[in-house]
C-alpha cells in the first residue's frame, strides 16, 4: 500500500487514484485468502475420495502397519482441521491463516506414527465414503468381525486405541491385552467425558476374562487402572488440542499418561505450540520404538 502511494502521488502520473488502487489490492487479497480457505476444505473432501481402500486384511505383511481403532462416532471430530489460533481474525492476520496446516486430524495422527508403517483403520460399515483420509480403510461385515479385528491386531506393529465407551471399543481394548505385549499399545484420549466412561466400562470388561489374563500374566496380575486427565492449566481457555492424552504401557500393563495441554502455552504462536506438542510426544514414540527393537530381535 505504501508503494501505491508513493506511485501514484509521483510527478507525470495520469492513473486512477490511491485509494482506488489499494481498494483493488484490498480486495484481491480478500478474495484470495477466501480462495484459500476454501482450498483446504475442497482438499480434505477430495482426499477422502481417493482414501486407499483395502479389500482383504490378508495382504497385510505382519509387523508392516499401525492398526487404529476407535469409535466410529470419533470420525466425525478427526476429520476436522484444527481451528486458527485464538484472537486470530484471517482478514486482520492473513499470515497465521495461510501457515495453518491443512491436515485433519486423523491425518496427523497418521503423520506422527508414520516411522512404524502405514496406518490401517476398519471403516464404519454402510458409509458411502471413507470417515476421514488418515488411515487406509478395510470394511468387515456386522456380524463376523471379532476374527478379522484379533488377526489385524495380532500383526500390527503399533495398535492406537482412540478411547471410547462403546462395547466395540471396550472389547477390542480387552482383546489387545489378550493378545499382545504391553509395549504395542497407545491408548488416544480425545473427549474427557469419553474417557471417564471408557475407564468405567474397561474395568467391567477385563473383569469377564479376569482368569484367563491372570492365566497369561501371572496370578497376582490386576487390569491396570486408568490414570485420571489431569485439569488445563488454564480452564478458560478457549482452544484445547483435539489430542488430549495419550496413555503407553510398560511391564505388567503399568500405564504412563501424557497429557497435551493447550493452555499451558503462553501466547499463540504456532512454533510454541508445536513445540510443547513434539516434547510430550517424544516419550510415547521412544518407548514404542524401543519395544518394536526389543519384539523383532
Amino acid at each position: 500500500m505504501r508503494t501505491v502511494g508513493s506511485r501514484t502521488s509521483a510527478p507525470g502520473y495520469h492513473g486512477p487514484p490511491w485509494y482506488v488502487e489499494e481498494l483493488v489490492l484490498t480486495g484481491t487479497l480478500a478474495v484470495g485468502l477466501v480462495l484459500l480457505l476454501a482450498s483446504l476444505i475442497v482438499g480434505r473432501r477430495a482426499r477422502v475420495h481417493t482414501a486407499h481402500i483395502i479389500t482383504s486384511v490378508s495382504g497385510l505383511a505382519p509387523g508392516s502397519y499401525v492398526l487404529y481403532l476407535r469409535p466410529f462416532t470419533q470420525d466425525l471430530a478427526a476429520s476436522g482441521i484444527a481451528p486458527a489460533p485464538e484472537n486470530n481474525n484471517a482478514f486482520v492476520n492473513p499470515a497465521r491463516t495461510i501457515a495453518r496446516s491443512g491436515r485433519t486430524y486423523e491425518e496427523r495422527l497418521g503423520w506422527m506414527f508414520r516411522k512404524f508403517g502405514p496406518m490401517v483403520a476398519i471403516g464404519r460399515p454402510g458409509e458411502p465414503l471413507p470417515g476421514g483420509s488418515g488411515a487406509r480403510r478395510t470394511y468387515l461385515p456386522l456380524n463376523d468381525w471379532k476374527d478379522t479385528v484379533g488377526e489385524l491386531i495380532d500383526n500390527a506393529r503399533v495398535v492406537i486405541l482412540g478411547a471410547g465407551p462403546g462395547p466395540g471399543t471396550v472389547w477390542e481394548y480387552v482383546e489387545i491385552m489378550r493378545r499382545r505385549d504391553p509395549s504395542r499399545l497407545v491408548v488416544l484420549v480425545t473427549d474427557r467425558e469419553e474417557y471417564q466412561r471408557f475407564k468405567a466400562s474397561a474395568i467391567a470388561e477385563a473383569e469377564g476374562v479376569l482368569f484367563e489374563l491372570k492365566q497369561k500374566y501371572g496370578d497376582f496380575w490386576q487390569p491396570p487402572i486408568l490414570p485420571d486427565l489431569p485439569e488445563p492449566a488454564n480452564p478458560g481457555a478457549s482452544r484445547a488440542f483435539y489430542f488430549k492424552a495419550m496413555i503407553y504401557f510398560t511391564a505388567g500393563w503399568e500405564p504412563h499418561l501424557v497429557h497435551f495441554d493447550r493452555s499451558a502455552v503462553k501466547g499463540a504462536r504456532r512454533g510454541k505450540i508445536d513445540k510443547h506438542f513434539v516434547e510430550r510426544l517424544r516419550p510415547v514414540m521412544a518407548h514404542l520404538s524401543q519395544g518394536t527393537r526389543a519384539s523383532s530381535a
